[in-house]
């Protein structure tokens, strides 16, 4: 909470906009399952194992102490919704939904509730109750339409490769089409 709350301050001390201004986004994990009891007797034997979580407190505590949820969509659902009273309105939420040695049909199970049943109800309950001066999250679509209004955007192609990240630039910058790269003589 500290941090974000310098964040913000530190936005807005810098001249980028107020401090409800600030574009912030936030991380959790989630383990979903249709009802919180399959869900805990599922995730229960990854969380005892993962040496992140193992040995420590149970994951009940745990999830009552972080931002793990681990319960049905309505149960993630409503804890989510209670990081918005710690930390303000916020733009991003990120799960962590391949931990703890899920196997892949596991994470894809996850995936297909979170996406199908957790996020379109967030998306609106976060909206409804989003304070107006608080901007939108930034999209593609609306950083690109920042950048070049109602011009075509700029296709950005590689330059010739002239270093790396330890010897020089990155060879990957857009540039335009009259420049040429230079090379050291080699003699």
């Amino acid at each position: 909470m500290r941090l974000i709350k310098f964040y913000r301050q530190r936005f807005a001390h810098y001249g980028h906009g107020t401090e409800k201004q600030a574009i912030v986004g936030l991380g959790g994990q989630a383990f979903i399952a249709k009802n919180s009891q399959d869900a805990k007797k599922e995730f229960r034997p990854y969380f005892n194992e993962a040496p992140v979580y193992g040995n420590g407190p149970s994951l009940e505590d745990f999830a009552e102490m972080t931002p793990l949820s681990v319960g049905s969509p309505q149960e993630v659902i409503d804890k989510t919704l209670t990081f918005r009273e710690s930390f303000g309105d916020y733009q991003r939420q990120l799960w962590l939904m391949d931990h703890a040695g899920l196997p892949l049909g596991k994470v894809l199970d996850q995936l297909e509730l979170l996406g199908g049943e957790v996020v379109p109800v967030l998306r609106r309950e976060l909206a409804a109750r989003k304070d107006p001066e608080v901007p939108d999250a930034p999209t593609h679509e609306s950083l690109v339409k920042a950048k070049y209004g109602d011009n075509p955007p700029r296709q950005p192609r590689p330059n010739p490769n002239r270093g790396d990240n330890v010897t020089g630039g990155s060879p990957y910058q857009d540039s335009a089409d009259n420049v040429e790269a230079e090379y050291p003589s080699i003699v």
